[in-house]
């Protein structure tokens, strides 16, 4: 059986469920091919009895919409399949278990665990997002100024390691103020200004953050 989270989560459900209902001696989940998608440790050989039966009966009800439930009674229980979501339960009982307490427990419980394992699951991750530096603000002037950053090229090479080796062309800043700004960011072109914690920034862009020489900023890279 699969080890995948989903599976693995939707076993944990099954064990849950048999725990809030005792009549349950054993469940499964499978789809409508027959693959059995969790079970839980006392689910036996038996289950591919059960599902041989249930597939026999399922293509002969095809032509009227399929199953929504059956139930096989055996000589010390009875076996109860319902669909769930788009895939099947299967619960064998005990013949004194409550079968109004566990069909609202199962009918409730477990498409909702499908859904929500479902939405976890499929749900892409946020992208990374590089710690922000704290850098010291000096100014870019002159006619060749450009509108570019500038920032040490150790912190760059950082970046571009935390993002696999991807060039890192754009940052955003933030003033203590809390505005913020995105732009282009190069390296700094000074050799004396190097490794002493400084951002060169466009005076146009300071204007912008409504900050000046030597205050404070927050950097971090913006994934390429």
């Amino acid at each position: 059986m699969s080890r995948d989270p989903y599976a693995t989560g939707l076993e944990t459900a099954l064990a849950e469920i048999k725990s809030l209902c005792p009549g349950i001696k054993a469940s499964f989940l499978f789809t409508n091919e027959g693959t059995i998608v969790a079970g839980d440790s006392d689910a036996t050989v038996d289950t591919k009895r059960a599902l041989h039966s249930f597939q026999s009966v399922s293509e002969k009800a095809s032509p009227i919409g399929g199953i929504l439930k059956l139930s096989i009674a055996g000589s010390n229980g009875d076996l109860q399949i319902s669909q769930a979501n788009d895939m099947y339960l299967a619960t064998a009982i005990s013949k004194d278990a409550d079968e109004k307490y566990l069909l609202t427990i199962t009918g409730v419980i477990v498409p909702t665990v499908l859904k929500l394992l479902k939405t976890i699951i499929h749900t892409p991750a946020p992208p990374k997002a590089a710690p922000p530096q704290q850098l010291t603000t000096k100014k870019i002037t002159g006619f060749f100024a450009g509108d570019s950053a500038e920032v040490d090229r150790k912190i760059l090479t950082e970046w571009s390691d935390f993002f696999k080796g991807q060039t890192i062309n754009t940052i955003q800043i933030q003033a203590p103020n809390g505005k913020t700004t995105r732009c282009k960011v190069k390296a700094i072109d000074d050799e004396r200004l190097e490794g002493k914690g400084l951002i060169r920034i466009p005076e146009k862009t300071l204007k912008t953050l409504r900050v000046k020489e030597e205050d404070v900023v927050g950097v971090k890279p913006l994934a390429p």
